[in-house]
């Protein structure tokens, strides 16, 4: 599957160790580290707008059938399970991430027949098809680390998508805190969990670790990156993948987006 390399204009240059800025990390380093807790430790997230965001949508698009949707970053499955319940039509669902680990989570729920999934990575390979939406949930688009992985992805994107179907993307906007943190994720009274992290505003960088000390199991390591972009600069990186914006939201029950609000809900259709 060919890159695009085009370059992007007014974003910050990286020098980093490797293209994730972390020694030993990769692709599916997030989704092998998080798969046995991510629905422990995210089941309490509060994206259900972005549900019913894809959903009004797809009932509008769709009315009169099913639709072919594809989840970029699907994890243990928690949106597109989500999704499922929401939508009354029985559409075709196609999963794909990185992790192996997350996948096998991911069949555990008991979906049904009509989703299916690829083990991959987003940036160099996507399964064949015209989807009518493909979706990213929960800053899951900063999970690729460069701007070149991001504009392959995108223009992967380009070439999946139906000419009037939509990309969506829910990510937070940028905040302008910089430098190390360490915080306590939780105390019980037979382990600890710590959390490390290291901001590099420049490079739009955030490298981090949960540490688990456990009673039982010792010390445990999940480590976790992340390159952050701003709504403007992924729209200048969506142009040149072949993508425009549609319309962007502060929530997904169609909240204005403004310049104090920090997350966005942003719709792309293809501009080719």
């Amino acid at each position: 599957m060919a890159w695009c390399t085009e370059a992007v204009p007014n974003l910050p240059h990286r020098e980093q160790t490797n293209e994730y800025g972390l020694p030993g990390y990769g692709a599916s380093s997030y989704g092998d580290a998080f798969a046995d807790i991510y629905d422990e430790w995210y089941e309490s997230l509060d994206d259900a707008d972005f549900v019913r965001f894809m959903t009004t949508h797809l009932d509008t698009y769709c009315a009169q059938r099913d639709a072919l949707i594809l989840e970029l970053g699907v994890g243990t499955g928690r949106l597109l399970a989500q999704l499922i319940t929401a939508r009354l039509q029985k559409d075709s669902l196609v999963g794909v991430d990185s992790s192996a680990a997350m996948l096998a989570a991911l069949s555990k729920r008991g979906l049904p027949s009509r989703v299916s999934t690829m083990c991959c990575d987003m940036s160099r390979d996507l399964p064949p098809g015209s989807f009518d939406l493909v979706f990213i949930g929960y800053n899951t688009i900063f999970n690729l680390p460069s701007e070149q992985s991001l504009s392959a992805c995108l223009s992967l994107v380009a070439s999946r998508i139906q000419p009037d179907g939509f990309l969506i993307i829910d990510a937070v906007v940028p905040n302008d805190a910089d430098g190390d943190n360490v915080s306590v994720r939780s105390i019980t009274t037979d382990s600890v969990v710590l959390s490390i992290s290291s901001h590099n505003k420049a490079s739009q960088h955030i490298s981090g670790q949960f540490i688990e000390f456990s009673k039982t199991d010792g010390v445990r390591l999940r480590p976790w990156v992340l390159t952050y972009w701003t709504p403007s600069q992924l729209d200048t990186i969506a142009t040149v993948a072949g993508l425009e914006l549609m319309d962007r939201y502060a929530t997904g029950d169609g909240q204005p987006f403004t310049s104090d609000s920090p997350r966005h809900i942003s719709r792309y259709r293809t501009s080719r």
